[in-house]
Protein backbone atom coordinates (compact mmCIF):
# COMPACT_ATOMS: atom_id res chain seq x y z
CA UNK A 1 0.00 0.00 0.00
CA UNK A 2 1.33 3.68 -0.59
CA UNK A 3 2.89 5.30 2.63
CA UNK A 4 0.10 8.49 1.69
CA UNK A 5 -3.16 8.27 0.82
CA UNK A 6 -5.22 10.22 -1.30
CA UNK A 7 -8.32 9.75 -3.44
CA UNK A 8 -6.37 7.76 -6.01
CA UNK A 9 -4.76 5.55 -3.71
CA UNK A 10 -6.83 5.06 -0.98
CA UNK A 11 -8.32 1.41 -2.57
CA UNK A 12 -6.65 -1.51 -0.90
CA UNK A 13 -6.51 -4.92 -3.02
CA UNK A 14 -5.97 -7.78 -0.45
CA UNK A 15 -4.03 -10.07 -3.06
CA UNK A 16 -3.57 -12.45 -0.51
CA UNK A 17 -7.35 -13.24 -0.16
CA UNK A 18 -7.71 -13.10 -4.03
CA UNK A 19 -4.53 -15.24 -4.74
CA UNK A 20 -6.32 -17.88 -1.91
CA UNK A 21 -10.02 -17.45 -3.47
CA UNK A 22 -8.29 -18.23 -7.26
CA UNK A 23 -6.39 -21.15 -6.07
CA UNK A 24 -9.84 -22.62 -4.21
CA UNK A 25 -12.09 -22.18 -7.47
CA UNK A 26 -9.07 -23.65 -9.97
CA UNK A 27 -8.49 -26.72 -7.16
CA UNK A 28 -11.96 -27.17 -7.28
CA UNK A 29 -12.57 -27.30 -10.93
CA UNK A 30 -10.04 -29.24 -11.29
CA UNK A 31 -11.71 -31.73 -8.46
CA UNK A 32 -14.68 -31.80 -10.04
CA UNK A 33 -13.51 -32.44 -13.45
CA UNK A 34 -11.43 -35.45 -12.15
CA UNK A 35 -14.63 -37.00 -10.74
CA UNK A 36 -17.17 -36.02 -13.72
CA UNK A 37 -14.34 -37.77 -16.07
CA UNK A 38 -13.19 -40.98 -14.15
CA UNK A 39 -15.35 -43.81 -12.43
CA UNK A 40 -16.53 -41.64 -8.98
CA UNK A 41 -14.63 -42.62 -5.65
CA UNK A 42 -15.25 -41.80 -2.36
CA UNK A 43 -11.84 -40.39 -2.05
CA UNK A 44 -12.99 -38.19 -5.47
CA UNK A 45 -16.31 -36.98 -3.57
CA UNK A 46 -14.23 -36.74 -0.55
CA UNK A 47 -11.88 -34.56 -1.90
CA UNK A 48 -14.52 -32.44 -3.96
CA UNK A 49 -16.10 -31.81 -0.06
CA UNK A 50 -13.07 -30.47 0.74
CA UNK A 51 -12.45 -28.67 -1.78
CA UNK A 52 -15.57 -26.98 -1.48
CA UNK A 53 -15.25 -26.48 2.14
CA UNK A 54 -12.30 -24.81 1.99
CA UNK A 55 -13.81 -22.30 -0.93
CA UNK A 56 -16.80 -21.44 1.53
CA UNK A 57 -14.24 -21.11 4.40
CA UNK A 58 -12.21 -18.40 2.26
CA UNK A 59 -15.57 -16.73 1.86
CA UNK A 60 -16.84 -16.34 5.26
CA UNK A 61 -13.70 -15.63 6.62
CA UNK A 62 -13.16 -12.87 4.57
CA UNK A 63 -16.69 -11.69 4.85
CA UNK A 64 -16.05 -11.68 9.18
CA UNK A 65 -13.59 -9.83 8.45
CA UNK A 66 -14.94 -7.09 6.46
CA UNK A 67 -18.00 -7.12 8.80
CA UNK A 68 -15.78 -6.26 11.86
CA UNK A 69 -14.16 -3.95 9.97
CA UNK A 70 -17.17 -1.73 9.33
CA UNK A 71 -18.06 -2.44 13.17
CA UNK A 72 -15.09 -0.81 13.73
CA UNK A 73 -15.06 2.01 11.46
CA UNK A 74 -19.05 2.60 12.56
CA UNK A 75 -17.56 3.09 16.56
CA UNK A 76 -14.78 5.51 15.58
CA UNK A 77 -17.32 7.55 13.49
CA UNK A 78 -19.84 7.67 16.20
CA UNK A 79 -17.36 8.59 18.63
CA UNK A 80 -15.86 11.27 16.00
CA UNK A 81 -19.37 12.45 15.33
CA UNK A 82 -20.14 12.62 18.94
CA UNK A 83 -17.04 15.01 19.81
CA UNK A 84 -17.56 17.19 17.28
CA UNK A 85 -21.52 17.73 18.02
CA UNK A 86 -22.90 15.56 15.24
CA UNK A 87 -24.07 12.93 16.83
CA UNK A 88 -27.39 13.32 15.11
CA UNK A 89 -26.30 13.06 11.84
CA UNK A 90 -25.23 9.32 12.29
CA UNK A 91 -28.92 7.86 12.30
CA UNK A 92 -29.15 9.70 8.74
CA UNK A 93 -26.08 8.42 6.62
CA UNK A 94 -25.64 4.65 5.55
CA UNK A 95 -23.09 2.89 6.24
CA UNK A 96 -21.14 3.39 3.04
CA UNK A 97 -21.81 6.98 3.53
CA UNK A 98 -19.69 6.86 7.08
CA UNK A 99 -17.20 4.94 5.68
CA UNK A 100 -16.01 7.51 2.91
CA UNK A 101 -16.38 10.09 5.73
CA UNK A 102 -13.94 8.90 7.90
CA UNK A 103 -11.55 9.54 5.35
CA UNK A 104 -12.26 13.44 5.81
CA UNK A 105 -10.61 15.49 8.60
CA UNK A 106 -12.52 16.80 11.10
CA UNK A 107 -12.01 20.33 10.07
CA UNK A 108 -14.34 19.64 7.33
CA UNK A 109 -16.12 16.54 8.18
CA UNK A 110 -19.47 18.60 9.55
CA UNK A 111 -19.50 20.70 6.37
CA UNK A 112 -19.09 17.63 4.35
CA UNK A 113 -22.00 15.59 6.51
CA UNK A 114 -24.39 18.69 6.09
CA UNK A 115 -23.69 18.59 2.03
CA UNK A 116 -24.07 14.35 2.20
CA UNK A 117 -27.41 14.89 3.59
CA UNK A 118 -28.72 17.71 1.51
CA UNK A 119 -27.13 16.50 -2.20
CA UNK A 120 -27.34 12.90 -1.01
CA UNK A 121 -23.87 12.32 -2.09
CA UNK A 122 -22.67 8.86 -3.01
CA UNK A 123 -19.41 7.45 -0.91
CA UNK A 124 -17.34 7.82 -4.02
CA UNK A 125 -18.71 11.94 -4.59
CA UNK A 126 -17.71 11.60 -0.65
CA UNK A 127 -14.39 11.29 -1.16
CA UNK A 128 -13.72 12.89 -4.35
CA UNK A 129 -14.86 15.83 -2.14
CA UNK A 130 -12.92 15.71 0.51
CA UNK A 131 -9.66 18.48 0.46
CA UNK A 132 -7.78 17.47 3.15
CA UNK A 133 -7.34 13.54 3.33
CA UNK A 134 -6.88 11.38 6.28
CA UNK A 135 -4.94 8.38 5.58
CA UNK A 136 -5.78 4.88 6.85
CA UNK A 137 -2.83 3.07 6.86
CA UNK A 138 -3.28 0.31 9.08
CA UNK A 139 -6.01 -1.87 7.27
CA UNK A 140 -4.86 -5.38 6.35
Amino acid sequence: MAAEQSYATHQYRPTGWLIALALAVIGEVLLLWAVVTAPVTAMGVGLVLVGAALFLAIMLIRRSALRLQDRIIRAEMDARLTRLGRRDAFTQLSLRQIVALRFASDVELPLLIDRTLAERLTPDQIKRAIANWQADLLRT
